[in-house]
């Protein structure tokens, strides 16, 4: 009987390690659905205009990365919002993540230079080439403290 219950343990232990290894390797998935409110910084920052960013997709965490693929449509910057757009957020295997729009089969950073956002979504900063800024409203810019905005 002694020897029964220590089998039935070892079964029961090495399922359970193997859920856990194919949840890590596998990941979870959490869809997305909300709208971020941000401010449109524009003219080296100087005033902002009041904006939004609609986030919805699919989020998946494995060990070694994040990733997001959905609707990231900033509302400050019309190439994001187009019917049929869709990006792809991918944090890897660092903090810094990189963000790329794709339609119809065509692969484009648009005018995006640098993201940061955190893997929750809720904040975030996009600057775009041309000296835009599009941030969350719970995002500190530096230009707000230097131009008393």
């Amino acid at each position: 009987m002694n020897r029964k219950k220590r089998k039935t343990a070892l079964i029961l232990l090495l399922a359970i390690l193997c859920a856990i290894v194919l949840l890590g390797i596998r990941g979870t998935r959490k869809t997305i659905d909300k709208t971020v409110p941000a401010r449109v910084y524009e003219d080296n920052g100087t005033t902002y205009a009041p904006s939004s960013i609609t986030i919805s997709g699919t989020l998946k965490k494995t060990w070694s990365s994040t990733s997001f693929v959905g609707t990231f449509a900033m509302d400050g910057y019309e190439p994001s919002c187009r019917d049929g757009v869709e990006a792809k957020i991918n944090w890897g295997d660092s903090e810094y993540p990189i963000l790329t729009f794709f339609y119809a089969g065509d692969f484009s950073p648009l005018d995006v230079e640098s993201i940061d956002i955190d893997k929750d979504m809720d904040r975030m900063m996009i600057t775009l080439n041309d000296g835009t800024i599009i941030a969350s409203e719970n995002y500190f810019v530096p230009t707000e403290a230097m131009n008393g905005n």
